[in-house]
C-alpha cells in the first residue's frame, strides 16, 4: 500500500509539471521565443583555450535547471506567476554583446582575429531555442623575445635575478592576462626589496608585431618616479626609485578612539632580537598606565625590523600574527614617510610606522541551548561558556566550559530499558566540565626563539570531567592534553601532542552484565576500566585561498601512540601482571596501540554556487603489548550523519556481521576503515542549497571475533563487503553556520546474503530512508 500511495503522488507531482512547462511558453508574446541553452563550439580547439571560458562570458543564461536537467523556477512561476523565475526571451542583441566579448577575450589572450558566428535551432512550436557560437581560432601571437630596458640600476639588478620566477617565456602566448599577472609580481617583489609605494603602474611594456609570422617582439620598461614639485609648464623631471628603510615603530596596545589626547600617557621602549637574523629591534610603546599586557608579546608577534628594508610581506605577517591575539580585535599599521633624511645617498629613505591595537573585552561568558542528535538519537544540551582572553597578561586564553545534556537513547539491550524516562521525555543523562588554556608561542624546557616566527606557534593545555549515565552503564572520562600547534606557511600545519591521557572508569548495571558474560572478552572489555596514556600527531595540508573560486584539496594525516612509556616504565620496575595477565598502572589497566589515518578531500569548482566535494578515508589501528583489542574511544566506527548516513551512528558493520535475531543490537567499532563519499551541492532558493551524495564504506576487525562473526579484514573479500547509499540533502546557509538534512537510502547492505546485497533485491520493504541533521558539511 504505501509502494503505490507513493508512485500515486509521484504521478500527480510529474502531471503537475508536466503542465507548468507547457503553460511556460504560452505566457510569451508574439514573435517571442525562450531561450533554452548555450553552447560554444570550438572548430579548432586549443589547449589554451576551453568552451567553457567563452561560455562564461554569454551575456544571456537560459533559465536555471535543477542538475541541469528541470527548471523548477521557471515551473513554479508558470504555476504561481511571482514565484520562481520569469521566462528568459531570447535577445538578438545580447547575442552579438556575446560575440564581442569573447573576441575582446580571445584578443586578450593572443587569438587576433577569430572568427565567431552563430547559429539558432528551434523546437516545432519554434517557442524554445537553443544559441550555438562557433568559433574558430587564429593561429595566437607569440613573444618571440623578451627584452629588459630598466633606467633603474638597482631595480634592473633585482629584476635580472629574479628572471626565474618570471611568468613570461619566450614561445609563449601573447597573453595581456599573464602580462598583468607579470607587472603585479614585479611590484610585490620590489615592494619586498624597500621598494615602499611601488606599484605596477610604473611597469609598462612595448610590443612589435611587424616582424611576422605572429611573433612579437617584446620590450619591459619600468618608468622612474616623476617629481611632484617639477615647475609647471616645465619639462617634468624623473628621479630613480627611493629604497625605504625602517625609523621608528609606535605600538599604541590599547588604542581607543574615544579616548582624550589630554590623558597622561606613558612611553616604554622594548628591545627585541630577531633570533632568525640576530638584528636588534626597538619597538616604542605608548600606553595609558598601568600597562595590561607583556611589551614581549607584541614584539614576538612583530616581522617588522627597525632600521632595515621596507618589506611588504613581513608587514602582512605581522598584521596576521597580531590578529591572533585574541586580546585584540582591531589591527592597524600605517606607514608614513619619516621626516628623516640620509645625507649621502639621495635614493635612500625612511618611514615611521605606528601600530593601533584596539582591545576586545578580557571576560566574556555566552550560554547556548542546542538541540543534538546522536547517530538518531535526539535530545537537548546547554552550555556555559567563560573566556578569559588575557589571563597572564600574555595574550593568554583560558576556556571553560560547563555541559549538561538529556537524550531520549534507544537501547540495543533492553526494550524494557528504552521505556525508562528519568528526566522528563530522556532517559539518558551527562555533564562534564572541560577547561583549555591557550598560550600564543612555544612553551618548551627549551627557549621558543630557536623556532622560526615565521610558524605562529601556539602552546595548549586542556583538562576535562565528563560523567555519562546511560541506560546500561555509567562511565566517568577524565582527560588530560599538552600539546603544540603551529603553522609552516599559509598551507600547511603540525599538531603534535606529547601528553594525551584519558581515564576511563565503567559502571555497568546487572542486567547489562548477564548480557555481557555472554560476548566476548572483547565486547567486555569495551565496558571495563582502563587508562590510555599516549602521544599524537597530525599533519594538515590544504590549498584553499580565500576569496578564490577555484579547485583545492585538504588531506589530513593523523598517528596515535599509547602505553609505550607507561610500558617501559612497568617492565623497568618488574612489577607482576595481574590475575587476568595484564599490567597495570595505579590499579588501573592500561592501553597500548597504534593508530593511523589519512583523510582526503578535494573540491571542484564548477563555478561560485556549484562544487563537487570528494572525500576518501583510511585507517588502521593496531593493538599490542598490554592490550589485545583496540580501546571503544580510540576504535573506527560506521554510520551517522557524516559518514554512511543511511545507517544509525556505529551500527555498520563490522565486515559481513549480521547480528542474530536472539541478540540484542550492540554499537560495533573497528580496527580498519574504509570510506568515500561524494557530493554535488547546488544552490536551490536564497539560503536554501541542495546535495545529491553517493556514500560507501565500512569497518573491519583485525582478527576473528565470536561477538561479531564475518568482521574480519580479508583482502579477497572487502570489497564485495563495501557498504554503499545515495540520497539528497537540503541545507540551510546562513553563511555564519549551515544546517543541514540529509535524507539517505541503502543501496548495498553487507549484512545481506552474499548475492542479494543489492537492496531492492529483497522485495517490497528494501524502501528504507533515514533522515540525519548537522550541523555545517559532512566533509
Amino acid at each position: 500500500m504505501k509502494r503505490r500511495a507513493y508512485l500515486y503522488l509521484l504521478l500527480n507531482i510529474m502531471i503537475l509539471f508536466v503542465m507548468a512547462s507547457c503553460s511556460s511558453t504560452r505566457r510569451l508574446q508574439e514573435g517571442q521565443s525562450l531561450l533554452v541553452k548555450n553552447k560554444v563550439e570550438i572548430k579548432n580547439p586549443s589547449r589554451a583555450i576551453s568552451s567553457n571560458d567563452l561560455q562564461s562570458l554569454v551575456q544571456q543564461r537560459p533559465n536555471d535547471r535543477f542538475l541541469g536537467i528541470v527548471p523548477f523556477k521557471l515551473w513554479f512561476n508558470s504555476i504561481f506567476k511571482k514565484a520562481g523565475e520569469r521566462p528568459v526571451v531570447l535577445d538578438q542583441s545580447l547575442i552579438s554583446e556575446s560575440k564581442d566579448q569573447m573576441n575582446r577575450y580571445l584578443n586578450n589572450v593572443g587569438f587576433y582575429d577569430s572568427e565567431i558566428d552563430h547559429k539558432i535551432t528551434q523546437n516545432k512550436s519554434g517557442k524554445k531555442k537553443k544559441v550555438i557560437y562557433k568559433v574558430n581560432l587564429s593561429e595566437p601571437y607569440r613573444l618571440k623575445n623578451i627584452n629588459l630596458s630598466i633606467e633603474d640600476d638597482s631595480i634592473s639588478s633585482i629584476i635580472v635575478a629574479d628572471q626565474k620566477n618570471s611568468m613570461l617565456e619566450e614561445g609563449g602566448l601573447f597573453n595581456s592576462f599573464k602580462l598583468d599577472n607579470e607587472r603585479s609580481r614585479i611590484s610585490n617583489t620590489l615592494r619586498d626589496k624597500g621598494y615602499f609605494g611601488f606599484s605596477k603602474d610604473y611597469v609598462y611594456y612595448e610590443a612589435d608585431s611587424t616582424i611576422g609570422d605572429r611573433k612579437v617582439d617584446l620590450t619591459l620598461r619600468i618608468k622612474n618616479v616623476k617629481q611632484s614639485d617639477s615647475p609647471q609648464n616645465a619639462e617634468p623631471v624623473y628621479t630613480h626609485h627611493k629604497v625605504y628603510y625602517i625609523n621608528n615603530v609606535v605600538i599604541h596596545p590599547d588604542h581607543n578612539l574615544l579616548m582624550s589626547d589630554t590623558l597622561y600617557n606613558d612611553t616604554l621602549v622594548e628591545t627585541y632580537t630577531n633570533t632568525e637574523s640576530s638584528h636588534i629591534n626597538k619597538y616604542k610603546f605608548i600606553y595609558l598606565p598601568p600597562l595590561k599586557i607583556r611589551p614581549k608579546v607584541i614584539s614576538r608577534s612583530m616581522f617588522i625590523d627597525t632600521d632595515r628594508k621596507y618589506n611588504a610581506t613581513d608587514a602582512s605577517q605581522t598584521y596576521r600574527k597580531l590578529n591572533e591575539l585574541r586580546i585584540y580585535k582591531y589591527v592597524d599599521i600605517s606607514f608614513k614617510e619619516s621626516n628623516q633624511q640620509s645625507s649621502s645617498d639621495s635614493r635612500k629613505g625612511y618611514l615611521d610606522c605606528t601600530i593601533n591595537l584596539r582591545r576586545n573585552p578580557v571576560n566574556s561568558y555566552s550560554v547556548e541551548l542546542q538541540g543534538t542528535n546522536s547517530g538518531g538519537d535526539l535530545g537537548i544540551a546547554s552550555y556555559f561558556v567563560y573566556q578569559n582572553k588575557n589571563l597572564f597578561r600574555g595574550a593568554e586564553v583560558l576556556n571553560v566550559r560547563l555541559k549538561g545534556a538529556l537524550e531520549a537513547q534507544e537501547s540495543g539491550y533492553n526494550a524494557e530499558t528504552t521505556q525508562q524516562q528519568k528526566w522528563w521525555l530522556f532517559n539518558t543523562f551527562e555533564a562534564g566540565i572541560d577547561a583549555s588554556l591557550y598560550i600564543p608561542k612555544f612553551l618548551a624546557p627549551i627557549s621558543d626563539d630557536i623556532f622560526s616566527r615565521y610558524f605562529r606557534p601556539k602552546t595548549t593545555f586542556g583538562v576535562g570531567y565528563n560523567i555519562q549515565n546511560r541506560l546500561e552503564y555509567d562511565r566517568i572520562i577524565t582527560n588530560a592534553t599538552f600539546g603544540y600547534e603551529w603553522s609552516q606557511n599559509n598551507f600547511v600545519k603540525h599538531i603534535l601532542y606529547p601528553a594525551d591521557i584519558n581515564l576511563i572508569k565503567v559502571n555497568t548495571t546487572p542486567e547489562f552484565d548477564s548480557t555481557l558474560a555472554n560476548e566476548s572478552e572483547r565486547f567486555r572489555n569495551q565496558y571495563t576500566d582502563h587508562l590510555i596514556l599516549g602521544l599524537r600527531y597530525s599533519y594538515i595540508l590544504s590549498t584553499q585561498e580565500i576569496n578564490k573560486i577555484k579547485n583545492f584539496f585538504y588531506f589530513r594525516g593523523d598517528f596515535e601512540a599509547a602505553g609505550n612509556l607507561l610500558d617501559l616504565a612497568i617492565n623497568a620496575s618488574n612489577q607482576e601482571k595481574n590475575q587476568e595477565g595484564y599490567y597495570t598502572a595505579f590499579g588501573i589497566r592500561y592501553a597500548q596501540f597504534l593508530k593511523l589515518s589519512a583523510d582526503f578531500r578535494y573540491y571542484i569548482m564548477l563555478d561560485k554556487k556549484h562544487s563537487v566535494a570528494f572525500r576518501g578515508f583510511a585507517g588502521i589501528a593496531v593493538p599490542y603489548g598490554n592490550s589485545i583489542d583496540i580501546p571503544y574511544e580510540k576504535g573506527f566506527f560506521g554510520g551517522g550523519a557524516n559518514g554512511m548516513r543511511a545507517w544509525r551512528l556505529r551500527y555498520l558493520g563490522p565486515g559481513s556481521y549480521v547480528k542474530p535475531p536472539e541478540r540484542s543490537d550492540i554499537e560495533r567499532i573497528g580496527d580498519i576503515m574504509l570510506e568515500t563519499n561524494l557530493e554535488y551541492r547546488i544552490p536551490i532558493y536564497r539560503v536554501f542549497t541542495g546535495a545529491f551524495f553517493f556514500d560507501m564504506g565500512n569497518i573491519w576487525l583485525l582478527r576473528d571475533n565470536e561477538t561479531f562473526p564475518g568482521g574480519k579484514f580479508y583482502a579477497d573479500k572487502f570489497l564485495s563487503q563495501l557498504a554503499m547509499d545515495a540520497g539528497i540533502g537540503i541545507r540551510l546557509d546562513f553563511n555564519y553556520f549551515i544546517f543541514r538534512i540529509d535524507v539517505a537510502q541503502r543501496i548495498k547492505d553487507p549484512a545481506l546474503p552474499e548475492k542479494e546485497r543489492l537492496v531492492f533485491q529483497s522485495g517490497d520493504s528494501w524502501f528504507k530512508p533515514v533522515v540525519n541533521l548537522g550541523i555545517g558539511y559532512p566533509f
